[in-house]
């Protein structure tokens, strides 16, 4: 493994190829995590209706998780759509007095459709509007009975608690962004790593190996394994920096991510090996590189999200596969599983196997 181990030291020796394998990611993290410090809480409108010692309770269960303001039932719309809200609610009059008596009353909720902001909020609300439910049922119309079980509730051991998953410090829009960052600078490390190749053919090396005991597909192996290795020890730093440092919420189930993340490393190293085989020098590499990454990173929602741009690019990016990753890592991340994205990872694994079977042809011919 005479190869491996070498291209091993070349990489980490060269200052430029540690620039990319940390010191840009780390900016790249900061970008993302800038302003997440401290909590940014929810803003929720409330608007009451009918007054009663009920609905304050329930107002009460969401005071200290959101800001609150009681701004008009006409200007709910117009403050979700300008994301000046992340949730509102309308008690209607009555409600406490049909609650008690066993009907069905409900409380209007409206919230922002992007993301999931105030998806916890809300479970932890309509938690709360069901235990009133069952008290209001066993009391059969008693309001005494129905405000002692309350009071028993409320004084009791259980509470119900919140945390919140998209404001505030490791909130999932911030982890989102910044994995949008990585895919960004695994593409470019993978280019800058593979160069590599590049550098041996412009110094003649191959010639000299090719006269040894050494064959090409060694060759090509022990590159490719240190290019591979290389990746996987820098996205393994990422999340290591992801959850000890940023404390960024990973969601629930990290692992996946994870495996998301090396399943597209060996799609940039292949990448960056069919660029550099289909390079005459240097120069052209970096030009290519640039070429080809920067529409990819800007049309798969690297820079911004996609939804902001025009239908026609929509539709364009859908064929890129820093969309497919960006998109399957944005699942993951609000709770979808692997094996619901074996469409991203198929795709992405048949790609790289195209790239590098271009590559060693290409490279067998030239050496």
């Amino acid at each position: 493994m005479t190869i491996f181990k070498a291209t091993l030291k070349r990489l980490f020796r060269g200052k430029m190829n540690l620039l990319f394998l940390v010191v840009l990611p780390l900016i790249f993290m900061l970008i993302a995590f800038s302003g997440s410090n401290g909590t940014a809480p929810l803003k929720v409108t409330v608007i009451d209706n009918d007054k009663t010692e009920v609905t304050e309770k329930i107002i009460s269960t969401i005071e200290d998780k959101a800001e609150i303001n009681t701004d008009g039932e006409d200007k709910i719309q117009e403050d979700l759509i300008n994301n000046n809200i992340d949730f509102a609610l309308i008690i209607p009059e009555g409600y406490t007095e049909s609650l008690i008596n066993g009907e069905n009353p409900t409380i209007r909720t409206f919230e922002a459709k992007e993301g999931n902001t105030s998806t916890a909020l809300s479970t932890s609300l309509n938690s709360y509007l069901d235990v009133l439910k069952t008290f209001a049922k066993n009391s059969n119309g008693d309001k005494d009975k129905f405000y002692s079980a309350l009071k028993y509730y409320e004084d009791g051991s259980y509470k119900l608690s919140y945390t919140s998953v998209d404001k505030g410090e490791g909130n999932k829009s911030k982890t989102d962004s910044a994995m949008g960052f990585i895919v960004l600078n695994l593409l470019f490390s993978a280019t800058a790593a593979t160069n590599i190749l590049l550098k041996d053919r412009e110094k003649n090396v191959f010639t000299r190996l090719f006269t040894t005991p050494l064959s090409r597909f060694n060759y090509i192996f022990q590159s490719l394994l240190a290019f591979l290795v290389i990746t996987f020890i820098q996205i393994t730093l990422y999340f290591l920096a992801f959850n000890y440092v940023f404390k960024f919420n990973l969601g629930d189930s990290p692992l996946s991510l994870y495996t998301m993340f090396l399943i597209f490393g060996v799609f940039t190293i292949s990448l960056g090996v069919f660029i550099t085989t289909h390079s005459k020098d240097l120069r052209i590499s970096g030009t290519i590189s640039t070429i080809i990454i920067l529409p990819f990173a800007m049309l798969g929602g690297c820079f911004w999200p996609r939804d902001i741009m025009p239908d026609i690019l929509k539709n364009i990016s859908k064929i890129v596969p820093t969309t497919w990753i960006n998109s399957s890592n944005s699942n993951i991340l609000y709770g979808s599983n692997l094996s619901s994205e074996v469409a991203t990872i198929g795709l992405l694994l048949i790609i790289s196997l195209i790239l590098l079977g271009l590559s060693s042809s290409k490279l067998k011919n030239r050496a």
